[in-house]
């Protein structure tokens, strides 16, 4: 069997394990909802739940919601991810900028979003530039961090064969050690993936309809405020499912394109 057939099989066999648990914990609500006496209001049937959901996609803003919010994040990754790479790199051309990062990270990195939001208000407001600060801020950090961590990483043979080569340190800090550290930055991806769905819910939460519709959270909130439960779980559930789909069809092939490609060279050239 060659390695694309045994990864497409491990893929395989984690999306039908996701879809097992995921089977499992909807057979035990739709028990619990049916045997336990528990009020609608406090626990809605699947059937329910799924129908507010397919209601909310095809009649009203709930598409559009879902496309905002990601939108939002994809934006806020990306400014995240220019910064932290930058960040990165100076720290290994100057010690002031290392000893800067490191500083910054040590602060910040444990600093919850939501303990800014008063300063956030203060400065942007409280429309999409407030909610953006917010994900940014939830998302640098351990961008950072893992690429700080996976640069000094490198193997030190990587960084002599690059200055025998005559390259600057700059050209070794992005053509050597920061492809050494990809695996570390992807398990920063992923973290900072999370962190930017909850500083979303969170912001929009505080914040209200950010944009025409609002996003994910509003929605959410909305129908809290509604007391509309089943529709408020399928909003979580939105979330949870795009969560899985994320890792399973992006994170999961970046992977499979580059980190289990280029150890499967490395042990190759071992052997």
């Amino acid at each position: 069997m060659t390695r694309g057939a045994r990864f497409r099989a491990l893929l395989r066999r984690r999306w039908c394990s996701r879809l097992c648990v995921f089977v499992l914990l909807l057979c035990v609500w739709e028990a619990k909802a049916v045997f336990s006496g528990m009020s609608p209001l406090l626990l809605p049937r699947v059937e329910a739940v799924a129908h507010a959901l397919w209601t909310g996609l095809t009649q009203g803003d709930l598409a559009l919601q879902t496309l905002f919010s990601l939108g939002m994040i994809a934006l806020g990754m990306a400014i995240s991810a220019v910064l932290a790479l930058v960040l990165a790199v100076a720290a290994q051309l100057w010690p002031w900028a290392d000893r800067l990062a490191d500083a910054l990270t040590a602060m910040a990195h444990p600093l919850p979003g939501l303990a800014l939001l008063p300063l956030i208000v203060i400065w942007f407001g409280t429309g999409a530039p407030a909610v953006l600060t917010v994900i940014v801020h939830a998302c640098v950090w351990s961008l950072l961090l893992a690429l700080q961590n996976g640069m000094r990483d490198t193997p030190a043979i990587y960084v002599d064969v690059g200055r025998c080569l005559a390259m600057g340190r700059l050209r070794i800090a992005v053509e050597i050690m920061l492809p050494a550290a990809l695996s570390q930055a992807l398990a920063g991806l992923r973290v900072a993936w999370g962190r930017a769905w909850r500083a979303l819910i969170g912001a929009e939460m505080v914040f209200g309809a950010i944009g025409a519709t609002g996003g994910l959270g509003w929605y959410i909130f909305k129908q809290r405020a509604m007391m509309n439960t089943p529709a408020l779980f399928a909003g979580i559930l939105l979330v949870a499912g795009l969560g899985m789909a994320v890792e399973g069809l992006l994170f999961d092939r970046v992977e499979r394109a580059t980190l289990r490609r280029w150890h499967a060279g490395e042990r190759e050239e071992r052997a």
